[in-house]
């Protein structure tokens, strides 16, 4: 049976599994989900210790294109109006 990915999940045969266990423990370690199958039936899942948050994984980071004193300053026309 080929290796399957499935998102951060990796499906994998007992055979598969007994013959490179170090490599799937490494998946696993880096927070991945091994399902193991036996005659194409899912029988085990190998998971994290601790499952991460995926917000720590994310690279993306929030900037702001102005000061955020600035944000809280009141637009002086628009504020005209009002008074």
């Amino acid at each position: 049976m080929p290796l399957q990915r499935i998102g951060l999940m990796t499906k994998v045969s007992a055979t598969q599994l007994r013959q490179n266990l170090v490599e799937y423990l490494d998946k696993v370690a880096a927070g991945e989900i091994v399902i193991i199958e036996r005659n194409n039936r899912e029988v085990a899942r190998l998971v994290p210790k601790q499952q991460q948050n995926w917000r720590d994984k994310m690279d993306l980071q929030v900037k702001l294109l102005v000061p955020p004193e600035d944000l809280l300053k009141p637009i002086d026309d628009i504020w005209q109006e009002y008074i």
